[in-house]
């Protein structure tokens, strides 16, 4: 008995078929799984999928599928809302609790579910948010998720990038690449389609014109002219097809490209009735020809290049026609506002357009989609000074409208934007006239310019809303809270305190949880900054506390954000570490999307902190919204920077920490800015740019000295003593560095101030780094308590050694001591510091194991891990091999091997194993 042969058996798609059919059998068993199908436009990905999802339902399978919409302003939650219609915001309080909703709804839905989301390189903001969290959420339920993406549709620094490959690389995803039709899949797919033997002739033209992808292929099949007149594109190709047809059906084909890839069968018809078209035969002529495909209800492009290239093909003035007909027909049907919002102003209906964005924008911040919002609100803005009577249109006046794009803004973490827009509001507002107003436009101001890492703005804004703020006025509670957030953040800890304290009595009084727990960050991390760590602690945990009771997402990043930071200050990065990954995992059911580059650089830190140096650089590859504010990547680029100092790898740090530099350059930043001095001073001495470390510890030192963070301040003291010390030119200078620093610390003990062990560790350090330009002083280093820091242990014992051998002391220990520093070296593979040890073991004649040393930087580039990747790559590992074997994820080992093929500008795991080869690996 024959069957029907499908395109994707015909062109040797059998093997991508078997994979997606183990996946379900997976899913079927419980285990959640994801496949990501990618390729070029009209390679074959909606096909395989259609034809396994059709097969799967045939086999008992619930099939819900959705595709994302490619609009100048996002819907939110697109493709899911079509996947699941009816299903999203019926009264829930937050994100958090959608999102577990509609994931409990997509694991009921059958046994098993396969859920498909159609080109994901269009996702939404709020899709994508979803898509991340529905990973954990369905990781053990009856799910396969199936989504496709166009290869090359976005850049790499687009946030749908980031997503994708973040998706590829988790443990339960697979990503299934379509490549191009070979000339013998080529042959294949003419003979299937033709039903004969094609000829050479045109068989060189296929593989020639189509480069094997399967769209254009059939396309200039169904199109095959007379010699000499192939089509040269995509685009050719359908006009040319499209030509053929009769008038109706070409008029017809233009209105539905204005509509999308998919429309219904009654607004279709009401298009043909508006256009005087023949709706049936019009229908039939585009069905019959290959053009659209019917459904149940409906009609959709056989493929989104069909749509592409026909709407490409309208002139400026038919567009805008179109997209008018297509708008006033929805306007009276129900219709998702954004989609009525694109309509109006793609057809240039100034009025319309701007009602329209005002509506999706309220819609979308109702749906938790701060992004769409905002995007929403810019169009609303564009719109608004070209609008006949735009206050009775919206409602709003442009003052208004303005706080709202700038909220919206602030929340999908765009706040340079958000400042911008604050900025236009303060423009138009009198402070005479409206002075509380003014106050929180500044207020807001401050905290948006704090955010986008702009601190002198956010320093005068806030005073200038304290001066305008009437005393009884209801807003001056919101503008002591900025204060106090300010001081904090500025590291003016005392006046923070006061502040904090001030504030707590007056919003417990008001009844404002979210003002209280404000007050109670304040309090909590700057007791700790004044060394009172048990209250600071305390007060810690009842703002998380407080935060998971009233669900209030930016309050929970907020903790997320500072608790693990401060228990990495007060030595304990365990318990940092933890509350890190726990933040991260929340972020997307919470939505605290701002804080999460923020978390990652806490866990980033914690593990550099515990000497986890490979999973720190790990943790870090993962990909991030690069449209997201820089000031949020400091933490974990500063902490990568100097984990690749302490291994050699200078060029790595320095590009971070020039990326740093653009950030806070300027903006006397207490918290980030004396960090960033420190590593670029150690940086300098290391490549022997003597000035260079002087000048950057100075400037620390400026900034450091004249705040109250004490083992920030510590630091900077001591990597300036350290530069004096290894330069050899004198002990003044370095007693000055030192002297300044225990005077400004001894100043804050006076006030009440307690010395945090890390404040001490490092004071302990700069007096030992001063007794290399006096007299050696073993007792000295081993007055320096490591704690924690193995890598801070052997810089230790190593100096001690030093000191012992330069002052003829027990020659045994130093040896002793220098093996121990050397092992500790050798297994962080921190290049530098073994040099070190190796230099002094030379002049003492002492011989240490020569593998103990390890190798400085890379010729390439690569670092000490993508180094050992290579090397795994050259014995034929693949990415899951990898993994197990450097007790890494999938996703990471799958970083690592894109870096190397890119720094190597190789193209293939071949290719990088013959490398490795004739590197001796």
């Amino acid at each position: 008995m024959s069957r029907r042969v499908s395109v994707p058996e015909l062109i040797g798609r059998q093997a991508e078929l078997a994979v997606l059919a183990g996946a379900l059998a997976d899913a079927a068993a419980g285990t959640g799984r994801l496949v990501l199908v990618e390729g070029d436009a009209g390679v074959g990905k909606t096909r395989l999928v259609q034809e396994f999802a059709d097969q799967a339902a045939r086999d008992g399978a619930t099939v819900l599928s959705g595709g994302c919409l490619q609009l100048e302003a996002d819907i939110p939650y697109a493709a899911f809302d079509e996947a699941l219609p009816g299903t999203f915001f019926t009264g829930t309080p937050d994100r958090a609790s959608e999102f577990r909703r509609v994931a409990e709804t997509i694991a009921s839905a059958g046994q098993p579910v396969v859920l498909v989301l159609e080109d994901l390189h269009w996702a939404d903001a709020s899709t994508r948010d979803l898509l991340v969290f529905l990973q954990r959420a369905l990781r053990h339920a009856p799910v396969l998720q199936v989504g496709t993406v166009r290869t090359g549709e976005v850049g790499g620094d687009h946030p749908v990038a980031g997503m994708v490959a973040e998706l590829a690389r988790l443990p339960h995803a697979e990503r299934l690449r379509l490549s191009p039709l070979t000339p013998t899949e080529t042959r294949a797919l003419a003979r299937g389609l033709l039903g004969v033997e094609p000829g050479r002739e045109m068989v060189t033209v296929l593989v020639s014109r189509a480069e094997g992808n399967p769209f254009f292929t059939e396309e200039l099949i169904a199109a095959w002219p007379a010699p000499g007149e192939v089509p040269q594109t995509v685009r050719e190709v359908v006009i040319t097809r499209l030509a053929r047809l009769t008038e109706g059906a070409r008029q017809l084909s233009r209105l539905a490209s204005v509509i999308g890839r998919t429309v219904s069968h009654d607004l279709l018809a009401s298009l043909a009735e508006l256009s005087d078209v023949d709706i049936a035969g019009s229908v039939r002529d585009l069905v019959h020809h290959g053009q659209l495909v019917a459904g149940e209800d409906g009609y959709a492009f056989r493929h989104a290049l069909i749509r592409e290239a026909i709407y490409a093909d309208l002139l400026p003035g038919e567009r805008r026609d179109a997209h008018a007909r297509v708008a006033r027909l929805l306007a009276a049907r129900p219709t998702p506002v954004a989609e009525l919002a694109h309509h109006w102003d793609a057809a240039g209906q100034v009025d319309e357009a701007l009602a329209a964005s005002v509506r999706a924008a309220e819609s979308a911040s109702a749906a938790f989609a701060p992004a769409e919002a905002h995007a929403h609100y810019e169009r609303a803005i564009r719109r608004w000074r070209e609008a006949t009577a735009p206050e009775p249109l919206t409602g709003l006046d442009l003052d208004t409208l303005l706080e709202r794009a700038a909220a919206a803004a602030s929340i999908a973490s765009r706040n340079r934007r958000a400042v911008e827009l604050t900025q236009q509001r303060l423009a138009l507002l009198d402070p005479v006239v409206a002075p509380e107003k003014v106050a929180v436009a500044y207020a807001e101001l401050a905290h948006r310019a704090w955010a986008s890492a702009d601190w002198p703005l956010a320093r005068s804004a806030n005073l200038r809303a304290l001066e305008l703020v009437p005393a009884d006025s209801p807003e001056r509670m919101a503008i002591m809270a900025h204060r106090a957030g300010l001081a904090m953040l500025s590291s003016q800890h005392r006046d923070a305190l006061r502040f904090a304290r001030e504030l707590l009595p007056v919003a417990s009084a008001a009844g404002d949880r979210v003002t209280y727990g404000r007050g109670l960050m304040v309090l909590a991390i700057s007791s700790i900054g004044t060394g009172h760590v048990d209250d600071g602690l305390s007060y810690l945990r009842q703002h998380l506390a407080l935060a998971n009771e009233i669900r209030v997402p930016r309050m929970l990043g907020v903790n997320y954000a500072n608790h693990p930071e401060a228990l990495v200050w007060v030595d304990r990065p365990e318990e940092a570490l933890t509350l890190a990954r726990e933040g991260i995992a929340r972020a997307s059911e919470f939505g605290f999307d701002f804080y999460l580059l923020l978390i990652v650089g806490n866990q980033v830190r914690a593990l550099a902190e515990l000497n986890r140096w490979d999973e720190a650089l790990d943790a870090a590859e993962d990909p991030a919204d690069q449209a997201a504010d820089a000031f949020t990547r400091l933490p974990m680029d500063l902490a990568r920077a100097d984990v690749y100092i302490k291994r050699g790898e200078v060029a790595a740090a320095g590009t971070l920490l020039s990326a740093c530099a653009s950030v806070l350059t300027g903006q006397d930043d207490v918290q980030h800015g004396t960090e960033l001095s420190a590593l670029q001073a150690l940086l300098a001495l290391r490549e022997g740019r003597f000035a260079d470390a002087r000048a950057a510890v100075g400037e620390g030192l400026r900034v450091a000295l004249a705040a109250d963070n004490q083992h920030r301040s510590a630091r900077v003291v001591w990597v300036g003593v350290r530069v004096e010390a290894d330069l050899a030119d004198g002990a003044a200078r370095a007693e000055e560095i030192l002297s300044a620093g225990e005077a400004r610390l001894a100043a804050l003990e006076t006030d009440g101030a307690q010395l945090l062990p890390r404040t001490r560790r490092y004071l302990a350090l700069a007096r030992a780094e001063l007794t290399r330009l006096t007299t050696p002083a073993p007792e000295a280093w081993a007055a320096v308590d490591p704690a924690h820091d193995r890598f801070l242990l052997a810089y230790q014992r190593f100096r001690w050694a030093e000191a012992v051998l330069l002052t003829r002391g027990a020659r045994q220990r130093a040896v002793t001591a220098l093996t121990e520093a050397a092992a500790v070296a050798a297994e962080l593979r921190a290049a530098p510091l073994a040099a070190d040890i190796q230099a002094l073991a030379d002049r003492a004649r002492i011989t240490l194991p020569v593998a103990q040393v390890p190798v400085a930087e890379d010729p390439d580039g690569l670092t000490a891990r993508e180094a050992e990747v290579l090397a795994l790559v050259a014995r034929g590992l693949t990415n899951a091999d990898i993994a197990a074997e450097l007790f890494i994820s999938v996703k990471t080992a799958s970083v690592h091997v894109s870096n190397i093929l890119r720094k190597l500008g190789l193209k293939s795991r071949i290719q990088a194993a013959a490398v490795a080869q004739r590197r001796g690996m």
